[in-house]
C-alpha cells in the first residue's frame, strides 16, 4: 500500500514552499522553520480567498521581508476556438507530505506546491522571528550540508548547480 493509499482518509490542506534564487543565481533563501527545526523555503497554507501564487509571494514576503515574483513555468496554452481559460502558473513540483499528530492537531495531509521565485528588490533578509527561527541566502554547496529535507536539497540542486552536473 502506497502513502497516498494509506492516508486517503486525513484531510488534506493545500500549502505553498517559494524557492526564492537572489540575482547572481547563486544562492536560494531558507529559514528555518520553528515547529519542524529544519532548514525549508518560506512557505505555508493557501488561504481560502487566494491563489497558490499568491500565496507563495505572501508567505516570502511575511517571513523573509523579501519581494518576490513566481517565475513562469511552461505550460499548455489554453485557447480553443477563441476561447481562453485563466491560466495559473505551474508549480516546479507538488508533493504529498504526511504532518503527523501533535498536540491539538491530528495528522493530515499537505498538498505543496514549490514555486521558483526571483527577487524583485533589495535581497536584505528581515526575518520574522514569531514565524521562523532564522532566514539566509545559501549557496548550494550550504544547502547540502544543512539540517533539511531531501527535496531541499534537490530542488536547491535544480536551480544552483550548473545544468551539466546535474544526473538525470
Amino acid at each position: 500500500m502506497t502513502l497516498i493509499e494509506h492516508t486517503s482518509h486525513l484531510e488534506k490542506q493545500f500549502t505553498v514552499s517559494g524557492y526564492v534564487v537572489n540575482a547572481a543565481a547563486d544562492q536560494v533563501l531558507l529559514v528555518h522553520h520553528r515547529k519542524l527545526a529544519k532548514w525549508l523555503p518560506p512557505g505555508g497554507h493557501v488561504d481560502p480567498d487566494e491563489t497558490p501564487q499568491a500565496a507563495v509571494v505572501r508567505e516570502v514576503l511575511e517571513e523573509t521581508g523579501i519581494h518576490a515574483v513566481v517565475r513562469p513555468q511552461p505550460s499548455i496554452y489554453l485557447e480553443v476556438d477563441g476561447t481562453k481559460e485563466a491560466q495559473l502558473d505551474l508549480p516546479t513540483s507538488m508533493s504529498y507530505q504526511l504532518i503527523p499528530e501533535r498536540p491539538g492537531e491530528p495528522a493530515h495531509i499537505h498538498l505543496d506546491m514549490a514555486f521558483v521565485l526571483d527577487v524583485t528588490g533589495e535581497e536584505t533578509v528581515n526575518f520574522a522571528a514569531d514565524e521562523v527561527h532564522g532566514a539566509g541566502w545559501f549557496s548550494l554547496a550550504d544547502v547540502m550540508e544543512l539540517d533539511t529535507f531531501p527535496s531541499v536539497r534537490a530542488i536547491s540542486r535544480s536551480l544552483l548547480a550548473d545544468p551539466a552536473l546535474i544526473r538525470a
